[in-house]
């Protein structure tokens, strides 16, 4: 049997890589300033850039982290247009994946079932683009409100990330290792939230200086996604000490999400709540009554702390009325209304990717607003019906993968199938709130399943090898990098 591993990576190499990572920071930091002027400075800049470039194609992984990283947090202090720290941190992981493909002589990934409907949905991406410019090449479009290139370039990049995750994400202890990583990223951006909305006297809606959470309705999301994680970790999870830490955030990050005044956000973490009750039936007494006393105790102690104007705003869902957050959510009805009408007349392609803010001022007479604040209108619009279908495919596949994890996979990440699918369900409720199909945290949630799935294939393959007849050498665990994906398609859902 395989022996479980602690969820870490050796000390030595977590420091080397940090140093390794902060080298290429510090280098791209002092980019700007260099370029005022020349001599030791830009030869210092060069020769830490180099450094890092080096670690990262010693340690792909640490790439991928880097990439997570600068996803998240979201500060470019380089300001050049296409040479910003992912696509740098991208041109130094492809090389690294180019030999990992060549030692496979095959790429694999082409296999997976996401990467392939995340292909298909590009594909009618560049269609229903082609097709619009061709179409209304006679209106002429305000170039601040044409943002086709802008997203089509976040979705493919997007789906580059996605394959340089699964393909050096690609053990356990890396599957775990970047879980707790993007918990700490949220950490650090809900401290800066908070700090936000207690020096302005709990006046103003929180939220953080830097990343996506600089959205309050973001930010509530993010801290409901980590809330999941750490709920199913400390049920599930075997490591006393890690779920005696992580309690405190339990009260932490349910405060971070009221505070932040999002209307979503309480309805996920009323579906939550109700995953939680739901999950704890098969339970004994008495730790039925545990987890309900710490229910209580988070509702009790999070609604104590927000001011009365925030859980006005948070309960206030009728756009006829001019109560707080009222108009807010009657300019978000009205835009919403708008997409609708331009999907049921534009069904097969859309008007295009990036072309809904322009699209409605012209033909629909609604100027103000952005883009659709509801996932499934933006796809609808932005690719027509097949798009929309495509996302659906892929939600459903990655909580088939999700299920059967949850019934036959790893028992060490158990908590993790659960607390993904609970996730998964959460980011589908958000989705009728905002434009979230080219975040970050969709290719996380599907990233972080396939890898589950991939190592609990290649784990069965070596178990029952080793239950096989004996033979003169036991046979080792296959390499993660050549062994592509499989999924059971046939099997029941529950």
């Amino acid at each position: 049997m395989l022996k479980a591993q602690p969820a870490q990576l050796g000390l030595p190499r977590v420091r080397l890589a940090l140093q390794g990572m902060g080298l290429m920071l510090l280098a791209f930091l002092l980019i700007p300033l260099a370029g005022r002027g020349r001599g030791f400075l830009l030869e210092v800049v060069g020769i830490l850039a180099i450094l890092g470039a080096i670690w990262i194609l010693k340690q792909p992984y640490w790439g991928v982290l880097t990439l997570i990283t600068l996803a998240i947090v979201d500060i470019d202090p380089i300001g050049i247009r296409y040479l910003s720290f992912p696509y740098l941190t991208s041109a130094i992981l492809a090389i690294p994946l180019m030999l990992r493909c060549l030692h496979d002589r095959e790429i694999w990934v082409w296999r997976v079932p996401q990467i392939q409907i995340l292909l298909a949905i590009g594909l009618l991406f560049l269609i229903s683009t082609a097709w619009s410019n061709f179409k209304y090449e006679f209106v002429i479009v305000d170039p601040e409100r044409d943002t086709t290139v802008r997203q089509l370039i976040i979705f493919f990049s997007r789906l580059g990330f996605l394959v340089f995750f699964l393909y050096f994400v690609n053990t356990k202890q890396r599957i775990e290792f970047t879980t707790w990583w993007v918990i700490g990223l949220i950490i650090i951006i809900t401290l800066d939230a908070l700090h936000f909305f207690v020096t302005t006297g709990m006046i103003r809606r929180s939220q953080a200086s830097f990343s996506l959470a600089e959205n309050s309705n973001r930010l509530a999301f993010i801290s409901i996604f980590a809330t999941s994680l750490l709920w199913f970790y400390r049920a599930y999870s075997q490591s006393p000490r890690l779920k005696a830490l992580s309690l405190p955030l339990l009260f932490y990050f349910p405060l971070s999400a009221l505070s932040a005044g999002s209307r979503s956000g309480f309805l996920q973490l009323g579906l939550l709540a109700a995953f939680i009750v739901k999950e704890q039936v098969h339970w004994g007494i008495a730790k039925q009554i545990r987890i309900l006393f710490l229910l209580g105790a988070v509702s009790v102690s999070a609604f104590f702390f927000i001011p009365d104007h925030i859980l006005a705003r948070l309960t206030s869902m009728d756009p006829a009325t001019a109560e707080q957050g009222k108009d807010s959510l009657y300019n978000r009805v009205n835009t919403d209304l708008v997409a609708l009408t331009m999907g049921l007349d534009n069904p097969f392609l859309g008007v295009g990717i990036g072309n809904f803010v322009w699209a409605k001022q012209n033909f629909y007479g609604l100027g103000r607003g952005s883009n659709p604040h509801n996932s499934y209108l933006w796809a609808l619009t932005g690719g027509g019906i097949g798009v929309l279908i495509l996302y659906l495919l892929l939600f459903l596949v990655t909580y088939r993968m999700l299920r059967q994890l949850e019934r036959a996979g790893p028992p060490d990440l158990l908590w993790l199938s659960k607390a993904l699918k609970v996730n998964l369900f959460l980011f589908l409720l958000f989705s009728f709130f905002a434009d979230m199909w080219l975040n970050d945290f969709l290719y996380f949630i599907v990233g972080i399943t396939i890898c589950m799935t991939n190592f609990w294939q290649r784990q069965r393959r070596y178990l029952q090898r080793s239950d096989s007849p004996p033979q003169r050498q036991r046979q080792p665990l296959p390499q993660p990098s050549s062994s592509p994906l499989e999924i059971n398609p046939q099997a029941p859902l529950h």
